[in-house]
């Protein structure tokens, strides 16, 4: 399957919450938010499948080999977040914070200077 983006992304974050390392099987998701309208699927739109994690997020992935692909938050219609690892170019996208570091893994150290968010990031 093959999907590309016809935007540029509007946010690019690590998330550190449950669920992201429970989908990403790790210590957090790097996602980037762009417009729907700016995601494509160029092929394979029929192997792109969909779990509802919870009421408000649905994850997309691919069905042949489960690589997470993107998802869709309903507090933040008319957006998807990309996972930046399915992209075949991250285009320069780096994310600029961490989210929900107040349930980060525990084994976990962050290394870096980005700004960190207990739960969602100030609006």
């Amino acid at each position: 399957m093959r999907f590309e983006l016809a935007t540029e992304p509007t946010d690019a974050s690590f998330c550190h919450c449950s669920i992201c390392r429970r989908l990403s099987g790790s210590a957090f998701s790097a996602f980037a938010e762009i417009p729907a309208a700016g995601l494509r699927v160029v092929r394979g739109a029929e192997q792109v499948a969909a779990c509802r994690v919870t009421e408000r997020l649905t994850n997309r992935f691919c069905g042949t080999c489960g690589s997470p692909l993107f998802s869709e938050h309903s507090a933040f219609p008319g957006f998807v977040y990309v996972s930046l690892g399915a992209l075949d170019d991250d285009r320069g996208i780096v994310p600029e914070y961490h989210q929900f570091t107040g349930s980060k893994a525990k084994w976990h150290r962050i290394g870096d200077d980005l700004p960190q968010f207990e739960e969602w990031p100030d609006a």
